[in-house]
């Protein structure tokens, strides 16, 4: 039987950060690895991902796209089989966040986002994955691909997103995904808030920095087939 799932990427990101990942899902599963579009409110980014997506699926978000999935869990909770989080949590932004997404948005302003996004590299990735040539280029190329209109939306959708840990119920089949070498999401943190979700199911990937499922598509793909019981 065919599952669906629905995979929503992060800031900085298209659907090709979870190319690795679709390769390496078994064939019962059809994916749907899918871009945000350029909205600056996540409901918004919700309510337009929704009328592309079957009518049930499994949901699965990586950062950023934790954010809309959780929108897209409260705004139709019936469509959703399962949810994933992949270093994301369901947090608002801290008063310190804030002021980072209005540094960064200053940024855009004065044409330097490439620039800024090759410099966060060492925030993304393990340490190892820095000498990965093949890598290097398939951020720089998708980065490219997504662009500093659609960052500036999202970082706007980010500062206003409210707190939705209320959506976390245990309602339907829950993953938590962290990585171990995580600098943006603390793998402590996301281990915390996943033993307070009823059932959920909390698992911590080795060996990889933010964007685990370029550097451990593999893993990913192995983590997400569990947690869909194929």
């Amino acid at each position: 039987m065919t599952k669906h799932l629905a995979l929503i990427p992060g800031l900085n990101n298209t659907y090709a950060v979870f190319d690795g990942v679709v390769a390496a899902l078994p064939a019962c599963i059809q994916s749907h690895a899918v871009d945000n579009p350029p909205h600056t409110t996540v409901e918004e980014i919700a309510q337009a991902l929704l009328v592309q997506l079957p009518q049930t699926f499994w949901l699965a978000g990586f950062s950023f796209g934790g954010y809309v999935a959780l929108a897209m869990l409260e705004a139709a909770p019936e469509r959703v089989a399962g949810l994933a989080l992949l270093c994301t949590a369901p947090f608002a932004d801290s008063p310190e966040a804030s002021l980072k997404r209005a540094a960064s948005l200053e940024s855009v302003a004065q044409g330097r986002y490439f620039e800024m996004v090759d410099a966060q590299a060492g925030n993304a990735f393990h340490p190892d994955s820095l000498a990965r040539v093949d890598l290097m280029s398939a951020r720089h190329s998708m980065v490219r691909n997504y662009g500093s209109l659609r960052y500036e939306a999202h970082v706007r959708a980010t500062a206003v997103r409210p707190d939705r840990t209320h959506v976390l119920k245990g309602q339907c089949p829950t993953l938590v995904i962290s990585a171990s070498h995580d600098k943006v999401f603390n793998p402590e943190t996301l281990e915390n808030y996943a033993q307070d979700i009823p059932g959920a199911r909390y698992e911590m990937i080795q060996g990889a920095g933010h964007l685990v499922p370029m550097e451990k598509p593999i893993e990913v793909a192995r983590a997400l087939a569990r947690w869909m019981g194929v």
